[in-house]
Formats: C-alpha cells, structure tokens, sequence
C-alpha cells in the first residue's frame, strides 16, 4: 500500500508542481489508558450513529478565493458531518493529503484530477470552479500574434501541467515547433515572473490572473495573445476551457451522499457571494490566508472564478481531456477518465 502511494505521487509530481499561483494539519494522538484500574465501558447504543469527519481543502492563491465564504463561515452540511477546513499551498500538497486519506474534498487542475482517478486513486470530479484564465504576454512595442513569439524565450510556471500542455498545443496549432521555435522557461512562479518582466530581464510571459494583470501594471506589459479564444477557435466552442476541478472522495460521496451535494450548494453559494462582493470578500480572502485583499479584489472579476455541475461541464471536461490526451496521453494518465469519475449530484 505505501508503495502504491509513493508511486501515484512521484507520477503526479510533475503535473502539480507549480499550479499552486494560485499549512497541512496536524492529528491528535489518543490518550494513554490508565492501566491501574479497570474501567466498565457503558453499552453501546445500537441506534448510535457516528458522526462523519471530513476535511476540505482549499488552496492559497486564484483558485482558493471560491471556497472563502464557506471556509469563513465553518460551514457544516449536516447534522451528523464535522466538516474541517484547511488552508494548502499547492496541489502537490492538496495530493499528498488526497493519497494519505487526510482530506476528503480538493480543489485541483482538471487534467491533474482525471489523472489520480485513472491511476485508481477515489476522488470524483464535482464541478468545475474555475475556467481558463492564461494570457500571453509581452513587454514589446513590436510583439503581437504567434509569429512574434519565433526565437522567444516564454517564461510559464506548471512544467506538465495545464500551462506547459495547453501552451504546447497552440504552439503547434499555429504553425511553431515548441521544442525548436521558441525556449520555454520554467524557473520561476509567477509573482517571479511579473518581476522578472519589470525589471527587464524578460519580456515574453504566459501566466494567469492576477499576475497578467499585475504585470500590466508594474511592467507596462500587454498582452498579443488570448489562448481562451485562441482554443475556442481551434476546437470550435463559446466556452473557455475548464481549468480547476473541485474533486469529492468516494468516501464522502458513498457515506453522506445528501451532506456532499450540500456541500457543492455552499460552494456555489460562496463563489456566487465573492463574485458579487469583491471588496467584502478580498477581505475575507486575505483573512483566510489566501490572498493578499490587494490583489484579491481586482482579480476576483478577472481570474474566471465559476460554479458549474459535473453535469453541466462533463462536455467540456472531457473535449479538454481528450485534447491533452490526443498531444500526450501521460497528460491525462495515459487513458481517458470513466464516466464514473463525475460526481453528478
């Protein structure tokens, strides 16, 4: 068994290590018994149920901002559910959390969820909360459209993860060879990144909001490309592509099946509160410790925060998957996710 875990995270590394732009908890140890005297139990009541304990995740950064009223609120989803919250740095913490049974509900990049439930691990999809918000941008005058980008060397976070994938496939859909025509650097995180272009020691960047936005402010830089539109084009849809997936596991799902749908009613509830209440939940956001209210407020309209059903985004899931699996089946776990993986409550 700990090898199986051991190998799910090495295959995992890669795909999650820098999505987390967008804290692990502690367990209590039981008490020594008293051993010097013998204590007489009272009889179980067989009419007891006990109390189901779940943890939810979310993490620091864009994607985190969903889940803040909830999490503020200690929200609970049912009369005989303890639900705890927790704040993680990144995916690849949120994975290896998943894997050691530690939590029970995650937020993760889409194709990295497909990949953990074909390699067997029991997490379901149960909506998308988020669609793509990558932009490409430059700091020249002279840069606009992808020929520009030929010699370039593109800075980017998320080597085999959604950003590394989905730039790859533009690239080679609008005639430029990634491994040839251009350099793409993965060194540096965003916030990185933004620096890096203000200081004039880069002037190509593909990165997400709100550090696209921030890059226009301290850099001056503009962006020469919009890969949502760009894909829109190319697979012949209205809808950006889906970029993070909030997963449930079977556990929860199979024990509480009512306290889980109730779960994905206040996270609806929640995304819908900051979209609609961006000063008042930049500060919450912050609170939290998910992102500074300062930049949490003018990326809450742009970083394509959204509540949509399995249901609803099973379509466009599985268009985006079979679009990665098509460039390179490891991107997805080398096969296509069951219908089995969408939690459709």
């Amino acid at each position: 068994m700990i090898k199986g875990k051991v190998f799910l995270l090495t295959i995992v590394f890669f795909t999650v290590i820098s999505f987390g732009i967008f804290a692990g908890g502690t367990q209590e140890q039981p008490e020594a018994e008293d051993s010097s005297a013998a204590t007489i139990e009272p009889a179980a009541d067989s009419d007891t149920i006990e109390p189901l304990n779940v943890t939810i995740a979310t993490l620091k950064g864009p994607s985190g901002m969903a889940a803040a009223k909830m999490v503020d609120e200690n929200f609970q989803p049912g009369s005989n559910v303890n639900a705890s919250y927790i704040v993680l740095s990144s995916p690849l913490e949120a994975v290896s959390k998943m894997t050691s049974g530690e939590i029970d509900a995650a937020f993760l990049p889409v194709n990295t969820a497909a990949k953990l439930y074909t390699k067997g691990l029991k997490f379901r999809l149960a909506a998308v909360t988020g669609r793509g918000s990558l932009y490409m941008l430059s700091t020249s005058e002279a840069a606009e459209g992808w020929d520009s980008l030929k010699g370039k060397t593109i800075y980017l976070t998320g080597k085999g993860a959604t950003p590394d994938y989905l730039l790859r496939y533009l690239l080679i859909n609008n005639g430029l060879d990634p491994e040839t025509d251009v350099n793409l650097d993965f060194t540096s995180t965003p916030a990185q990144i933004v620096q890096l272009l203000a200081a004039g020691k880069a002037d190509t960047a593909f990165i997400p909001q709100p550090f696209a936005m921030l890059a226009g402010v301290k850099a001056k830089a503009k962006t020469i490309i919009d890969p949502q539109k760009e894909l829109m084009k190319i697979r012949g849809t209205e809808k950006a592509f889906p970029f993070t997936a909030f997963v449930l596991s079977e556990r929860f799902i199979n024990s509480n099946p009512e306290a889980a749908s109730s779960v994905l009613e206040e996270l609806s509830t929640s995304i819908n509160w900051v979209k609609t209440n961006p000063e008042e939940a930049s500060i919450v956001i912050e609170k939290i410790g998910i992102l500074g209210a300062a930049v949490a407020k003018p990326a809450i309209p742009v970083s394509g925060i959204k509540f949509i059903s399995a249901e609803e985004s099973e379509a466009d899931v599985m268009d985006f998957l079979q679009m990665l699996n098509e460039l390179d089946p490891v991107s997805v776990g080398g096969k296509l996710p069951d219908e089995g993986f969408f939690f459709k409550s």
